[in-house]
């Protein structure tokens, strides 16, 4: 049973070290001749007598301590106890080396059903809990290609906690020593462990503040309907008195007054407190999602563009969370493809929200202050507040307190760390600071927040913009052009000084994200686009009829060679901004990198000629040069859609974890139609549970909000 162990585990680093540098080493016979002369070495020294050699290295090793000691020995008595239920449900649950390794599956999947299993043995259960270990391994000469490698074990008590740290260095000391050109550091090397989550203060807030948003629904749907049906039937009552007491008899009279003949024509008392429950009215919500009507001057093209980006943003979260679970099978090889730019560089679809948020509260607010003069500060901000902070709260409540006593499965690791971020930073996501909050640490509660704090930030901020353009356009422009320029600049200094690439896939300073996150979530990194935006919609207020005016007196040819010219070039940049980083994807999977130069220019330009394109592009599509894909982008089915993408970004990030931990196998790259089934899926699962957040939640409190108006 011992050999058996220690075959396993000395088999999977060997097996890892060939095919750690399958991709790379294939193009060099010598290297891959090294690295299989040091593995035949080790075989050597393990088919002696594999026990020997590995008890007597950790019993020589310093870090070998007494807590390593009873790890060792109670692995030990179950190999002396080979033929029990207890060994042999241990080795079951164990990870063993899978097929795929020299193709790159570093996934040791053990049974996570039956280290579950045993955990419910009266007789050993308490002792063992399902674990996992987490580690980074390079080659001695190059450490920035990297593989993680994943093991999940059924460990028992003895060889958690501080016990297997202790082991742990020991089993590194011998690996780092003798199996060249193997390299793993202790510091890439993480164990997590299955544990009994019970409800603490945040799931209790979790589940009250959901109770109470289910208990307004089911009260608004029936209040109408309740308070018709009582106001008919006292409106029945009166009537029978009355035209009995006409005719002085008690006998019954069926009245057919129209109060009858239309219970609904009742007559309905109001009161502010039905109001309210009316506002989460199933009826009135559902009916308000599905309103398809338009009015004039609106940006229908908008819609289309919405929901394209957010279906492009849920198509590259599948392909990043599914790494906590990848099978890593030619994973090197298929970022080589050209067509996955879309996925390790879907960044724009972000920027298009930005963009988008710019130039609707720069249109917003400029007919306001053209109208009036001024604008209502205390509306402006406590509106956006409670518009994007109550959903928020429910995600952040759910996700961050509830999701993880919930969701179990052998990826659980994937969860915990929201928790414990929530637990420690869940404030910082109510004042839209968690970008800022930790500022050296990477510890987001609810991943896809970052966003929300930026687009928040940029709102805060953009009055003043506004005022200068509609006070002063030539001072507002030169303000915001100038802005646009620092951020741009600020952030070619930051990837130029830090040595940061424009893409985390394969950076090997994207390892813990920390310092990828300078240029990640920064604001005065993010904020091009939106700038653009704010430009964009004052322009369209002061302009757009105007340009209307003048494209209508064109010729046929003119219009014809201007919208084709303008969308070659539009189309152009955004496919550079996307595609332009292939090269750098063939130069990481190779080991190397863009030039620091080359890197600095893609991060100045990308964001602002991402947002250009799309100003331009949504210029042409107003002033009728935009053909079919203007039709396309503004088909009415779009706005129902597009009414959902704020929940969709919200919720799709929980939807896809919770499938991603609950796997009992890695998370398969391959083949591309399973990878569509899957997107596929987690889509329709998200624009789902966004229609239940959007008539549950968003819409009652638009329906508030106008109701407060009114009042």
């Amino acid at each position: 049973m011992m050999r058996v162990l220690i075959l396993l585990i000395a088999s999977t680093f060997l097996l890892l070290g060939c095919c750690q540098y399958h991709n790379t080493l294939l193009d060099n016979p010598l290297s891959l001749l090294s690295v299989q002369q040091t593995n035949s070495l080790f075989l050597d020294d393990f088919a002696n007598n594999p026990l020997n050699y590995f008890v007597s290295n950790i019993k020589r090793s310093e870090d070998a301590k007494d807590d390593s000691a009873a790890c060792l020995q109670k692995i030990d008595s179950l190999a002396k106890s080979f033929k029990s239920e207890e060994s042999l449900r241990f080795v079951d649950a164990l990870g063993k080396p899978p097929s795929g390794f020299l193709n790159g599956n570093t996934v040791l999947m053990g049974s996570y059903d039956t280290c579950k299993a045993m955990i419910k043995s009266a007789e050993y259960g308490a002792n063992y809990k399902p674990c996992k270990i987490k580690a980074v391994m390079t080659l001695r000469n190059n450490t920035k290609v990297i593989t993680p490698v994943t093991w999940t074990v059924c460990f028992p008590k003895e060889c958690r906690n501080g016990n297997f740290t202790e082991l742990k260095r020991a089993i590194l000391k011998i690996i780092n020593s003798r199996w060249d050109p193997i390299h793993i550091e202790e510091k890439t090397v993480i164990t997590t462990c299955d544990v009994d989550y019970t409800y603490d203060v945040g799931a209790y807030c979790a589940i009250v503040l959901i109770s109470i948003i289910l208990f307004m629904v089911v009260v608004g749907t029936l209040w109408e309907p309740v308070v018709v049906l009582l106001t008919s039937v006292k409106a029945t009552e009166e009537r029978k008195v009355l035209v009995n007491s006409e005719h002085g008899t008690d006998d019954e009279i069926v009245p057919d007054g129209p109060a009858l003949s239309n219970p609904i024509a009742a007559t309905v008392p109001k009161s502010f407190i039905g109001e309210v429950f009316k506002c989460f009215s199933l009826q009135r919500t559902i009916g308000a999602l599905l309103n398809t009507t338009t009015k004039d001057g609106q940006i229908l093209c908008m819609n289309g563009i919405r929901v394209f980006s957010i279906n492009w943003v849920v198509l590259g979260h599948v392909y990043y969370i599914g790494l906590g679970a990848a099978d890593y099978t030619d994973y090197v090889s298929m970022w080589r493809r050209y067509p996955m730019a879309i996925i390790y560089n879907a960044l724009p679809s972000v920027d298009t929200f930005l963009f988008l948020s710019g130039f609707l509260v720069s249109l917003l607010l400029s007919k306001d202050l053209a109208r009036k003069g001024r604008f209502n500060a205390l509306g402006y901000y406590l509106h956006r507040y409670l518009r994007l902070t109550i959903p928020f709260l429910v995600v952040t409540l759910g996700q961050g307190f509830l999701a993880h006593v919930f969701i179990r499965g052998p990826f659980q690791d994937i969860l915990v760390p929201g928790h414990s971020n929530c637990v420690k930073w869940w404030w910082t996501n109510i004042l839209y600071i968690n970008n800022f909050v930790p500022w050296n640490k990477l510890e987001l509660c609810i991943g896809q927040s970052w966003y929300l704090s930026n687009d928040f930030q940029f709102f805060v901020f953009a009055p003043i913009f506004i005022w200068l353009l509609y006070k002063s356009p030539k001072i507002g422009i030169s303000v915001t052009l100038s802005t646009l320029v620092c951020s741009c600049v600020t952030a070619g200094i930051i990837c130029y000084y830090n040595d940061l690439g424009p893409s985390t896939v394969f950076d090997p300073h994207a390892v813990n994200f920390t310092d990828f996150r300078l240029l990640y979530d920064k604001p005065w990194i993010r904020c091009p686009p939106y700038l653009i935006g704010l430009l964009g919609g004052w322009f369209c207020f002061k302009n757009l009829d105007s340009l209307k005016l003048y494209v209508s007196r064109l010729s046929f040819v003119t219009r014809i060679l201007v919208s084709v010219t303008m969308w070659i070039v539009t189309c152009t940049v955004q496919y550079l901004v996307v595609f332009g980083l292939h090269k750098d994807m063939i130069k990481k999977t190779n080991g190397e990198t863009l030039s620091l130069t080359e890197s600095s220019l893609y991060e100045s330009l990308a964001r602002s000629g991402w947002g250009l394109a799309l100003l331009v592009q949504i210029f042409m599509c107003q002033c009728g040069l935009g053909g079919f894909i203007n039709k396309m982008l503004s088909w009415r089915g779009w706005i129902v859609l597009s009414r959902l993408t704020f929940s969709v970004y919200l919720l799709h990030y929980i939807i896809i974890q919770s499938f991603i931990v609950q796997l009992r196998h890695p998370f398969f790259y391959k083949p591309d139609y399973e990878i569509a089934i899957l997107y596929i899926g987690f889509l329709g699962m998200s624009y789902l549970a966004a229609a239940v957040m959007y008539t549950m939640v968003e819409q009652p409190l638009i329906f508030i909000e106008k109701m407060t108006y009114r009042r």
